[in-house]
């Protein structure tokens, strides 16, 4: 049975393939590579072998042929599975994702210095007699 739904899925996504330009070709590869497959949640559908990444594969493939525009396929996905469907996040969540983390990571190491200093200096020193 499994054998089938994935050669169904194959069917139907050739059949999709067939209906597309170069452009709309070039438009559903870009698509699936910035999608994650959701059984996982670590590899890009255009990648993954799941038969839920060859099922998005497909559908993508049909959006793109039915004429949506990327948006309108990304904010499909994103309103089916949430942002977390999408490899790079976008908008005001990318921002804090990419300037919290050097932050945390500055404050951390010179905490760490400012505590090694602070040992060092009590240290008792050996007296000299």
């Amino acid at each position: 049975m499994r054998k089938s739904l994935v050669a169904a899925v194959l069917v139907l996504a050739s059949a999709a393939l067939a209906g597309l330009t170069e452009a709309g070709k070039t438009r559903a590869a870009a698509l699936q590579k910035v999608l994650l497959a959701p059984c996982c949640w670590s590899e890009p559908v255009a990648t993954h072998g799941s038969e839920v990444a060859l099922e998005m594969r497909a559908e993508i493939n049909r959006l793109v042929a039915e004429g949506k525009s990327d948006r309108e396929i990304l904010d499909y996905y994103k309103g089916r599975y949430g942002m977390r469907i999408l490899i790079e996040p976008e908008g005001e969540r990318a921002f804090w994702m990419h300037l919290v983390p050097p932050i945390v990571i500055l404050a951390g190491c010179g905490w760490v210095i400012f505590l090694i200093h602070r040992w060092i200096k009590r240290r008792p020193q050996p007296s000299a007699g």
